[in-house]
């Protein structure tokens, strides 16, 4: 399977939307330009925009890049020629998501080793009363990688039984935008003062607030950016919560694979 995970890597980055979306690190030179227009607050704003663009990538390599190298795999019937080696389906379907993570890992490390200088040089435009925390700042990338393994993984779910490509990018797209979204629609809905919804509605959000993955906990910029104190007990729940997730939604989707008539 570990051999099967490099081969997924080199196709990937051979890809030519892999190419295209690496190129957006390109983006990071920018940020000591746009964060000096921030007058005094040029080293919050540049950890910010480190982080987002870094978001932002992965997000796309995770939708575009990883759920895609399944779809292909069938739609170009190359699964059926990978199938016929002394490979199970699931090592298969495994193999393929693992060298698509090692691909977001590779890209999260070169954008943190590329975001230290753009910090440096945004820090030292106006001396700020903040110190810079880089630990938060690794703590910060490493749960943007977590997060977007996770998404992969729906991805990759839908990916398992779906015959069309949009299918499983819409529904990925609508569970990314659902699980940063709904932390905050629960803690609305189920407030005190929302006594005018009906205790069906609120079952329905408590319901969906459980399926959805929770985004919104792996976000740590405003920790990175403000040097703020991060709760290792936080640390630790949010970290069991994404190895428990995933142990889900991978099984699941081995599951499916592994019954799916590929004729």
């Amino acid at each position: 399977m570990i051999q099967f995970s490099l081969l997924t890597l080199k196709q990937l980055i051979k890809d030519r939307t892999f190419i295209i979306i690496f190129s957006l690190i390109l983006v990071f030179s920018l940020v000591p330009l746009f964060s000096s227009f921030s007058m005094r607050q040029s080293q919050e704003v540049g950890i910010t925009m480190a982080i987002s663009l870094n978001s932002f990538i992965l997000l796309l390599l995770s939708i575009l890049g990883g759920m895609a190298t399944l779809w292909k795999d069938i739609e170009r019937k190359q699964v059926y020629t990978l199938l016929s080696f002394p490979i199970s389906r699931s090592n298969y379907f495994l193999g393929r998501f693992l060298g698509c993570t090692m691909l977001l890992l590779t890209v999260c490390i070169i954008n943190f080793s590329i975001s230290v200088i753009a910090i440096k040089i945004c820090a030292s435009m106006y001396k700020s009363r903040l110190p810079i925390l880089w630990e938060n700042i690794a703590i910060s990338f490493l749960f943007s990688f977590f997060k977007y393994t996770l998404l992969l993984a729906i991805g990759f779910l839908f990916a398992s039984f779906s015959t069309s490509f949009f299918m499983p990018l819409f529904i990925t797209i609508g569970t990314y935008i659902g699980g940063n979204s709904i932390q905050s629609i629960y803690e609305y809905v189920m407030r005190d003062e929302s006594s005018n919804y009906s205790l069906f509605f609120k079952l329905v959000i408590k319901f969906i607030y459980y399926i959805l993955p929770n985004f919104s906990s792996f976000d740590f910029t405003v920790y990175a950016a403000y040097a703020l104190k991060i709760d290792l007990i936080s640390l630790s729940y949010t970290s069991c919560y994404f190895i428990i997730y995933l142990l889900i939604v991978l099984s699941l989707s081995c599951i499916i694979f592994t019954k799916r008539d590929l004729i």
